[in-house]
This record gives structure tokens, sequence and C-alpha cells, in this order.
């Protein structure tokens, strides 16, 4: 009997050495789950060119230097939302750590991300500034109103919004520090006013159903656009736009 035993637990640990090498290549890419959510990679190791998309999405790809998961790139996401780390190596080869998982949303540019918890240059390369940030930026005090407008270019590449913002015929700088926006996953441009303001009227291309998303001039409202409506009539310039006014003050963000 414990031959028998000896022996059955000899198949059982040849069947699994057998078995290692496809269990351990699977842990090396995410799996797709179609009932829950899909399951990331183990940390794995990447190498490539890192390049900044400053487009209306900002994001960054690593080019991989080979094709792995069945990628030719990878989008690299930052951890705790710390991108420094990641900004100063834009334009250099890099080697970075952390998890692979699918994309899944179309908030994600390419159809796989890495978490990237370490990255480092491979070559020697010149270290850029990080990209400015204007989270501290405010509006005028004196200004009561003021307009946006948005020059949209939709097509393919990187083409960053371009902001102009105008009171009484005066431009006003940073545009950062008056507008804000974001693309949803289903591809909605949100606009929205800098704070203390809210959003009096929208307009802007037809084809890309400028509207409100809430009652105006109330804090939850938001200048709504719909670019993949207009660039399936053919129309990729978009002239995009709102005012914005002083709000009451009860119910600033």
């Amino acid at each position: 009997m414990s031959r028998i035993v000896s022996l059955a637990l000899l198949l059982t640990l040849i069947g699994a050495l057998i078995l290692l090498p496809d269990f351990a290549h699977a842990q090396e890419c995410p799996e797709w789950d179609d009932a829950g959510p899909n399951i990331p990679s183990a940390v794995r190791t990447l190498e490539g060119d890192l390049i900044y998309h400053d487009g209306i999405r900002r994001w960054f790809e690593l080019r991989l230097d080979r094709p792995q998961c069945e990628q030719s790139s990878i989008q690299l996401v930052s951890l705790n939302d710390d991108w420094k780390p990641i900004e100063i190596l834009r334009g250099c080869r890099v080697k970075t750590k952390g998890h692979i998982n699918f994309s899944g949303t179309g908030y994600y540019s390419l159809g796989m991300y890495q978490v990237v918890t370490q990255i480092e240059e491979i070559a020697a390369c010149a270290r850029q500034s990080p990209i400015p940030g204007f989270s501290n930026a405010i509006p005028d005090a004196s200004i009561q109103e003021y307009r946006v407008d948005m020059q949209v270019h939709y097509g393919d590449g990187d083409h960053p919004i371009i902001f102009r913002i105008t009171s009484k015929e005066k431009e006003l700088h940073p545009w950062q520090a008056y507008a804000d926006y974001h693309m949803t996953g289903s591809f909605i441009l949100y606009g929205r006013c800098g704070k203390g303001f809210v959003i009096d009227t929208v307009f802007g291309t037809p084809e890309a159903n400028p509207s409100h998303l809430d009652d105006p001039r109330t804090i939850h409202d938001r200048a709504a656009f719909d670019p993949e409506s207009a660039a399936a009539s053919g129309k990729l310039d978009l002239q995009l736009g709102y005012t914005c006014v002083r709000s009451s003050g009860e119910d600033d963000d």
C-alpha cells in the first residue's frame, strides 16, 4: 500500500514538473476573464524607448525592444499618481518593472498597460524637467466672466487642445487657471471653468453636439462635446467653447 502511495505521489510530482513551464509562461502575461476582473501578470521587467504623447490625452508609451505578450508597445501608468520618475526620462531608453494588464476601457490608448513600480534609464540620456503643473493656479480676482475657446484636432497623432481664454478682449494666462477638461472612456469631452466660476453658455462645431451636462450656472454642469460623432461626419478640426461667470459663492467646489 505504501509503495502505491509513493508511486502515485511520484507521478503527481512528475506531472507538476511537466506542467510547470506552461504555468510559468501563463504568469508572464495577463489573463482575460469574461466573468470578472482580468488577472494581471506577475511583475515584469520591460525595456524600450519611452515616448511622451502630448495629445488630447497625455500618456506615456514604452516602445518595446522586443514584443511582449503580443504587444510592440505598452502604456505606462504611474504608481500612486507620482508621474515625475516617468516624466524626467521621456525620450530615453528605459527599463521598467511592474504588473501588466489589459487596458479594457477607452481611458487607455493601447491594448495593455504596466503599473510602473520602478523605472531607470538603460543608457546615458539627457533627463527632462518634470512636466509643469498648474494645480495651484487660480483666476484673477478682478475677473467676473470670461470665454473659453478650444481648438481641437481629432485626427490621428498627437494634437493637444489649444486653449484661448479671453475677458473683455484681453487674453488671460495661464489658461489652466481658467479652464480644465477631461475625456471620458466613451470619448465624451468635458470642459469646466476655473475655481469660483460656473458655465453659462456652450457653443461650437454643431457636429460635435455642444451641450450642457447639467443645469447652466450650477456646480455640477460641464460643457459637453462629442468629437467621435463629429469625426464620423467628416469633421476633424473642431472649434469648441463655453463661457464662465462668477458663481454665487454658495456652491463652489
